[in-house]
């Protein structure tokens, strides 16, 4: 509307005066009367007495840069709520109704823009969308915790039974596949015994305080087990810089400083799980207790939570997770959030908190920190908890991609910088994090409870839907930024990045799991998704083992831990596929996911020398098989050179034994973002095919959900999972699962698979319960209440 045609032009409105200024620069910074501009030498009483400059510029200005942005910003948003939620009747916006049931935001239907998605899509979209974008540059409020902090330093202002069990543990998975198969077989399935020396096992227990200085081991020992956490652990997660840790030991730092002592035990605690010497272990020592005799010296007190932080404080609490990771999860828990809370206590979670220029310092904070981020996802899924941090509560920039050998130099311009062309270790660590950004992304919205999904689900009932597909870009979106060195290649001839790209898939896939494990096809509330996400879990499960048995054939059966939490969601998921495959009419024995089961209990029987929680796995997955009557392994121990992985099974004559055939090899899956190395692999590694694994959720979703054995009508799917020679120079890791497969599949002969596609239809209602029952999380404490409940729950039916 032009001037002349305003109706109210002929309003005068009076024009402001400029407020003069009055005060000099100094009376109006002390708030002072000042007569300046009445004095002929324009200089005020106060400053001629107190003989300063007089001077009238005047208060800076503030920019209103910031200012203009945010109400850009805001007419931005006016308009796009105007779009979504029209004025009532009344006039006023839907967002000023209250909340009750009849509420205007909970029943208006807006169809001013039908093609928008609704609003809890486009906020949690954008949310997921700059999960792993760059951080934008801090403005100055957010940047103020800064200076608060510069000047206040220049004023020196100095048990299993009694747990819960809820929904998403691991008792209620295995609650519903023993209801399946009973219903199935029409008769009670008894549990079968497991080993109570990985049931029972407390390291802890008894642990008797340290007196006098520590304990370290005989020289030779102390610099193996420095070689091996470096060569083992610090690969995946950098929490040490080893120039300033070797630094710190020749310069006999550990025999002088507790908090440095503390952390080199840890480096030997952890390292001494790898090595086969005789010395890790106390005389007449279970192997479960290795390491322990470092861990056992430390001085576990808080009076260290009144003092202001340490890096060596931190970094405690980071080896220390990682010792307990696999031994006492729960309590590596806690030490996560104890570790989280220490470094956002100094401001390490913040950018910029260290200065501009980096120092190896200011990146061990870094490192330090995106460990226990990091740390925190993994455990809080395999545990079924929520993390201590999310994303919007930090801002520290990832930690800069350079080895721990050009973090210093005698050329400052050198400092800090990658050598051209030579890929860093530290890129693997950077992928990792942007993974666990998704996966605690996921973790927060569908594993809400349920008052949280409620809220979201009022405005957009689909809201869920939405977000799974942008998981599912986010996630497509990562797989495509792997570098090359990191991508999965069975013939790499790094070894470090060999583990590193094994390592980065099979956390990939579990990460898939727990996103479609909830969207599978059950009986709940609402119209079914239209996600194929029962063959998304099944087929990333399955490429999920076969990446886990590539790396037990390369490493020789040498154990690999950091894979046992993927591998053990592989195992049950692939359970439950054969038995639900079983409902369907295709016999457990024609069932390829057989094979795959059975590659999963090898990576589990490899690590329980060393670890309690693989012998937990291990036991699950053969009780949970042992109620189906799958086709079990037989337990032969595997001959290596390792001492840790030559020692018989405790409980042979509970483990089904099979003829001696020769098992069938596997061709691994690969994908198409494989890296072809321009050389072959070393001849000491036997070169495996590379057809491409499927990695998408597109292309796991149009993968069958049921492999049968020789089935040429998926002779597409199998050709990814079929058999391709994986013969090395040692013992084949999986002899000790041969089975007799030509007399087994005489028991189902005449059985037929019904025409199951990749959505699941034609599975019951039986099926899809057990699928909906699934947990996020394996609580491992859960496993043993359950057994003991069910054991003692058949006693009472057969009395």
């Amino acid at each position: 509307m032009s001037s002349d045609e305003d109706p109210h032009d002929s309003i005068s409105v009076p024009a402001k005066k400029r407020r003069v200024q009055r005060a000099c620069d100094a009376c109006r910074k002390k708030r002072r009367a000042c007569d300046g501009l009445r004095m002929s030498a324009k200089k005020c009483t106060n400053c001629v007495e107190n003989k300063i400059e007089c001077t009238f510029a005047g208060a800076v200005t503030k920019r209103r840069g910031y200012i203009d942005a945010l109400e850009a910003r805001l007419q931005v948003t006016e308009q796009l709520l105007s779009k979504l939620t029209p004025l009532n009747n009344e006039g006023e916006s839907s967002f000023s109704a209250g909340w009750s049931n009849d509420s205007v935001i909970l029943n208006h239907k807006s169809d001013a823009v039908p093609s928008r998605p609704p609003a809890t899509a486009i906020l949690l979209s954008s949310m997921i969308r700059a999960v792993n974008a760059p951080s934008p540059p801090s403005h100055g409020d957010d940047l103020a915790h800064i200076d608060l902090a510069q000047d206040l330093e220049e004023l020196a202002l100095h048990q299993v039974s009694e747990r819960f069990l809820g929904k998403s543990s691991g008792a209620m998975l295995a609650k519903a596949a023993v209801q399946l198969r009973e219903g199935y077989e029409q008769k009670d399935m008894p549990w079968v015994s497991h080993r109570m020396q990985f049931w029972n096992f407390d390291p802890a227990k008894n642990r008797v305080p340290h007196v006098g200085p520590f304990i370290f081991p005989e020289p030779d020992l102390f610099s193996a087990l420095i070689d091996i956490y470096f060569a083992r652990k610090n690969v995946y997660f950098p929490v040490l810089h080893r120039p300033t840790f070797e630094r710190a030991i020749t310069d006999k730092l550990h025999t002088r400083d507790e908090s440095f002592g503390a952390i080199v035990l840890l480096v030997c605690g952890i390292g001494a799980r790898f090595s086969d010497d005789p010395r890790v272990l106390l005389p007449g020592e279970d192997t479960l207790r290795c390491g322990w005799q470092f861990f056992d010296q430390l001085p576990l007190v808080l009076g260290h939570l009144f003092e202001r932080p340490t890096l060596y404080q931190l970094q405690f609490y980071c080896l220390a997770t990682i010792f307990l990771e696999f031994s006492a999860p729960s309590a590596g828990w806690t030490f996560i959030g104890l570790g989280l809370r220490l470094a956002q206590d100094v401001g390490a979670h913040r950018e910029k908190h260290f200065g501009r220029r980096p120092t190896v310092e200011a990146e061990l904070w870094k490192r330090g920190f995106w460990t226990l981020v990091a740390l925190d996802g993994m455990v809080s899924n395999s545990l079924g908890r929520s993390c201590a941090v999310h994303q919007g509560e930090f801002d520290l920039a990832m930690p800069i991609e350079c080895d721990d050998e050009y973090l210093e130099s005698d050329d400052p311009t050198l400092a800090f910088k990658q050598p051209d062309g030579k890929p860093s270790r530290i890129t693997f660590f950077r992928c990792f994090l942007q993974l666990n950004n998704i996966l605690a992304f996921a973790l927060k919205l569908l594993y809400a409870l349920n008052k949280t999904k409620r809220l979201l689900a009022a405005r957009d009932p689909k809201w869920e839907e939405h977000i799974v597909l942008e998981l599912d870009s986010a996630l497509n979106n990562w797989v495509d930024s792997i570098p090359a060195h990191l991508r999965w290649d069975p013939n790499r001839r790094d070894e470090v990045f060999f583990d590193q790209s094994a390592y980065l898939h099979c956390a990939y896939y579990q990460v898939q799991m727990t996103i479609h494990r909830s969207f599978i096809p059950t009986l709940r509330e609402g119209a079914p998704t239209p996600f194929p996400s029962l063959a998304i879990c099944t087929n990333a499960a399955r490429a999920c083992s076969h990446v886990a048995e590539i790396s037990l054939h390369r490493r020789q059966s040498m154990a690999t831990p950091q894979l046992m939490n993927p591998v053990f969601t592989s195992g049950l998921i692939l359970l439950l596929n054969v038995w639900s495959g079983k409902r369907t009419g295709l016999a457990p024995q024609m069932n390829s996911a057989i094979p795959e089961v059975h590659k999963c209990m090898a990576m589990m029987q490899v690590c329980e020398k060393r670890w309690q929680v693989a012998g937990l796995f291990w036991d699950i997955l053969y009780n949970l098989a042992t109620i189906g009557q799958f086709p079990l392994p037989r337990t032969v121990p595997p001959t290596t050179s390792a001492s840790m992985n030559t020692q018989k099974r405790g409980r042979e004559d509970d483990v089904a034994t099979y003829p001696d055939t020769a098992t069938p090899s596997v061709r691994h899956p690969p994908y198409g973002n494989t890296y072809h190395p321009a050389e072959p692999a070393p001849a000491t590694h036997p070169a495996h095919q590379t057809n491409p694994l499927p990695t998408s959720s597109t292309d796991l979703g149009q993968l069958p959900v049921y492999h049968q054995q020789g089935d040429s009508a998926n002779a597409n799917a199998n050709n990814w999972y079929s058999s391709s020679d994986l013969t090395t120079s040692g013992t084949d890791p999986l002899s000790m699962f041969n089975l007799d497969f030509a007399a087994l599949n005489s028991v189902g002969e005449s059985q037929s698979v019904s025409n199951v596609g990749p959505t699941g239809e034609g599975m019951n209602d039986d099926v899809m319960a057990m699928w909906a029952n699934a947990p996020s999380g394996f609580e491992f404490g859960d496993w043993g209440s359950y057994f003991n409940f069910m054991t003692a729950l058949e006693g009472h039916d057969s009395a």
